[in-house]
């Protein structure tokens, strides 16, 4: 699992093919949204191009810690292992299993679960008023990760 801390770093990763384009125009939106700093141009994800990465790249919030402004980290799966990491809260589940559930266990209601084009999932739990981690899902681990059953439960 790759772990991104800043949009620095998530800007790098993607100037070197290790992030997608879909991917960092939703998490620059989002990081945008929470340092109140959204160009009059942009008013959704999809709004965002290579121009606007660079631009953000440049600006001091790129070197911002991603747990201070979004409450926790961002980060891309690439194999079922990782899936694991990806927990909500059931209370009922973890006093019978001793952990969290996570993505593959069971289908569950998530702040942010959607889909980023056609090729990526994106899923999100408020752990806190912070907010908490993100984690990008490309689509050759959407079965495993459930992906349909939890955008179903999380769009109700």
């Amino acid at each position: 699992m790759v772990e991104i801390n800043s949009f620095k770093q998530a800007h790098q990763l993607y100037k070197t093919n290790q992030f997608p384009l879909v991917a960092i125009q939703y998490l620059a939106f989002m990081f945008m949204n929470a340092c109140q700093d959204i160009p009059p141009n942009i008013s959704t994800y999809t709004d965002i191009n290579t121009d606007s990465l660079t631009w953000l790249s440049g600006q001091l919030s790129a070197k911002f810690s991603f747990n201070e402004y979004l409450g926790g980290d961002a980060f891309i799966c690439e194999s079922e292992t990782d899936l694991t990491a990806i927990v909500a809260f059931d209370q009922e589940w973890a006093d019978q299993h001793g952990r969290w559930p996570n993505v593959t266990d069971k289908h569950l209601a998530w702040d942010i679960c959607t889909i980023l084009h056609s090729d990526w999932a994106v899923f999100g739990y408020c752990w806190n008023n912070a907010g908490g981690d993100i984690y990008y899902i490309p689509k050759s681990l959407w079965a495993k990760a459930r992906v349909n059953e939890h955008r179903e439960l999380s769009c109700s």
